[in-house]
């Protein structure tokens, strides 16, 4: 009768579950440097649509006290006569 005895099992086995949670650690790092990385291109889209809001307020406010100079300015039947 022949002894058979299993073999012994690869080296690199006895390293398989470190490595998975490395792997696993390593994506969790990468997935959350794409979120921070999204969070902080929102953010900047955030601040240049709120600085744009600001000059168009700026520019509305011009616009108003441009069309009171008008009106003290140009009397109201000139203004009905150009129409």
């Amino acid at each position: 009768m022949t002894d058979t005895t299993p073999s012994p099992a690869p080296r690199w086995l006895a390293w398989m579950p470190a490595a998975s949670v490395g792997a696993l650690i390593a994506g969790s790092l990468l997935t959350g440097g794409g979120y921070i990385q999204r969070l902080d291109e929102q953010v900047r889209r955030i601040t240049v649509l709120e600085e744009s809001i600001k000059q168009l307020q700026e520019i509305d406010k011009r616009t108003t006290r441009i069309e009171a100079k008008l009106d003290v300015l140009v009397p109201q039947q000139d203004r009905e006569t150009r129409r």
